[in-house]
Order: structure tokens, then C-alpha cells, then sequence
């Protein structure tokens, strides 16, 4: 797994940090900047990444796929 190659945020030239993780690897799945706060745009891990995602009208779905698969850093 290779990391995201952001270094700097694209809107102001701030330096990023990890905003979400992925569960499964621990990399970053996204960034957000430390000045201006703009996050950047998830990106999916595929060998973490799971297919079988529930339906929206299935009530009391577990989460699962990319859903289960990233957590919050805060």
C-alpha cells in the first residue's frame, strides 16, 4: 500500500494530517488542512475495499464495504 501522495492542501499550500484511516491497513483514506480546514477527497483502498455493501432500504443493514472499512481521526 503506498501512500496519498497529497503533501500539501491544493487550496491554501498548508500541510496536511490525517483525517480518516482506513480500518483495515491503518493508511490515511483521507487528508484535512491544518489552516484553511478543506478536506481532501476519499481514496478508496481496493484490497480493502469490500463489495457486498447493503442496500439503503434494507433497515438495520450493518455496515460493511468501504462503510465498515474507515474510521473517523479525530
Amino acid at each position: 500500500m503506498r501512500n496519498m501522495p497529497d503533501e500539501s492542501c491544493r487550496n491554501c499550500g498548508g500541510k496536511l494530517t490525517k483525517c480518516t484511516v482506513c480500518a483495515e491497513c491503518r493508511m490515511p483514506v483521507s487528508m484535512i488542512c491544518l489552516e484553511c480546514g478543506k478536506r481532501t477527497g476519499e481514496q478508496v483502498h481496493a484490497l480493502c475495499f469490500m463489495t457486498n455493501i447493503p442496500k439503503i432500504e434494507e433497515p438495520n443493514a450493518i455496515p460493511s464495504g468501504i462503510f465498515a472499512r474507515q474510521i473517523l481521526v479525530a
